[in-house]
C-alpha cells in the first residue's frame, strides 16, 4: 500500500508513533525484569564483555517478537481508532464516502509488515537465537550447585527406518557399542552386553530379546550368547538430527523432518506436526488481532468505553496467548490431533470476530 492520500499519510503515522513506542516500552520492561533475575550471576562473572550482553538481548528480542509485536499493534490501534473515534474523524471520513474497508487499510498494512517480519524471524533469527540463549544462559547465567551427584553418561543414536540406538559408551576403533539396547518400538527391545561392527553384519554379544504380553509387561522372551543382526545400519550423521530441540527449528526445517520422514519424526512426529502448525499460524496473529479489536473502537457513540475496550482487548489477547500454549501441549501429548489442537481456537475466533468484521465493511460501502 502506497499512502496517496493525506488521511493515510496520518493514520500511518499515528500508527506506527505508537506502535514503536510501546514496542520500546515494553521490551525495555522485559530487560529490566530478565537482568534483575541474573543481576548476582552478570556482576560476578566477569568474562561478560558488553558485546556479548547486548548481543544476547538482542537475541531474546527475537525469542519474544511473536509476543511483543501483535501487543503493540494492538495497543497502537485500539489508541490511533479510539482518538479518532472521539474526535469524530472516523465519521467525517465515512461521511465523505470512504467505505470502513479502505480506512483500516493502514493498519492492515502494519499488521501485514508485522507478518512479513514474524515469518522471518521464525524462519532466519529465531532457530539461531534460541541456541544462542540457551548456551549464554548455560555458560554464565545458571547458578552452578555446590554439591552435584555423578551422573551416568547416557548415549541416543537414532536410525534411518525410525528406531533407535540406546547405549553407554562406543568405542570408535574397536567400532563397539558397551550396554546397548536397540528399541524396534514400544513392544519390541533387544539389549546386549556388546554390540560389534567389525565383521559383515553387527554382532551382538549376549543379548535379550524383550517383548510386551498380552497384559501389557515387558518380559524377556528369548536369550543369545551371540546374535547377528543383519537388518541393523547405522549412520552416525542422524545424530545431527537430535542436537536442537523441535520447538527451536525453522518451518522448513519441520517441513523437511515431515516429508522427508527423518528418523526424527518417527519419535516426535506429534511434536513436529504441533510445532509447524504453531509456527505457520502465530506470525498472522497481528491479522488476527486488528479483525478483533476494530468494530468494538469505531462504534459511533456519545461515551465510547475506551478504557474497557483497552482492558478487554488485552486481557483476551493473553488469554490467547496462554490457551494457544495449552494447545501446543495438548497437540505434543496427542490429547488432541495436532491440527485441531492448533487451528481450533484461531477458526472460533475467526468465527465470532471475523465475520462481525466483515459485516461492517458491507455494510459500511
Amino acid at each position: 500500500m502506497i499512502p496517496t492520500s493525506l488521511w493515510q499519510r496520518y493514520f500511518l503515522r499515528e500508527i506506527l508513533k505508537v506502535f514503536f513506542l510501546f514496542l520500546f516500552c515494553f521490551f525495555f520492561l522485559y530487560v529490566l525484569v530478565d537482568y534483575s533475575m541474573h543481576m548476582q550471576e552478570i556482576l560476578k562473572n566477569k568474562s561478560i564483555s558488553l558485546l556479548d550482553f547486548l548481543y544476547y538481548y538482542g537475541m531474546l528480542f527475537s525469542k519474544r517478537c511473536d509476543l511483543l509485536l501483535p501487543l503493540s499493534l494492538l495497543i497502537s490501534s485500539v489508541k490511533v481508532l479510539t482518538s479518532l473515534n472521539h474526535k469524530n474523524e472516523l465519521l467525517a471520513l465515512q461521511t465523505a464516502g470512504i467505505p470502513l474497508h479502505v480506512l483500516t487499510r493502514p493498519f492492515f498494512f502494519v499488521g501485514l509488515l508485522c507478518v512479513g517480519v514474524s515469518y522471518l524471524n521464525v524462519e532466519v533469527i529465531a532457530p539461531k537465537s534460541l541456541t544462542y540463549i540457551a548456551h549464554f544462559e548455560q555458560k554464565y547465567l545458571k547458578r552452578k550447585k555446590k554439591h552435584t551427584l555423578p551422573q551416568t553418561s547416557v548415549y541416543a543414536l537414532p536410525l534411518e527406518d525410525g528406531t533407535r540406538l540406546i547405549y553407554q559408551s562406543y568405542d570408535s576403533t574397536k567400532k563397539e557399542f558397551f550396554d546397548l539396547y536397540w528399541i524396534l518400538s514400544h513392544d519390541e527391545i533387544y539389549h546386549m552386553k556388546k554390540l560389534s561392527f567389525g565383521g559383515k553384519y553387527p554382532q551382538g554379544t549376549f543379548v535379550d530379546l524383550m517383548r510386551r504380553n498380552q497384559e501389557g509387561v515387558i518380559e524377556k522372551v528369548d536369550s543369545y550368547n551371540s546374535y547377528l543382526f543383519d537388518s541393523l545400519q547405522l549412520n552416525f550423521n542422524l545424530q545431527k538430527h537430535s542436537g536442537r530441540a523441535i520447538e527451536n527449528r525453522s518451518i522448513s526445517e519441520l517441513i523437511e523432518i515431515i516429508l522427508n520422514k527423518t528418523p526424527l519424526f518417527y519419535e516426535n512426529r506429534a511434536t513436529a506436526e504441533t510445532h509447524l502448525y504453531f509456527k505457520v499460524l502465530m506470525p498472522w496473529l497481528p491479522v488476527l488481532v486488528l479483525i478483533g479489536v476494530i468494530p468494538f473502537c469505531i462504534r459511533s457513540m456519545r461515551n465510547l468505553p475506551t478504557f474497557l475496550i483497552f482492558s478487554l482487548t488485552i486481557f483476551g489477547y493473553i488469554a490467547f496467548f496462554m490457551i494457544m500454549d495449552a494447545c501446543v501441549v495438548l497437540g505434543e501429548l496427542q490429547v488432541i490431533a495436532p491440527f485441531w489442537a492448533i487451528f481450533s481456537l484461531p477458526i472460533l475466533f475467526f468465527t465470532l470476530f471475523g465475520t462481525r468484521f466483515l459485516r461492517l465493511c458491507v455494510r459500511s460501502q
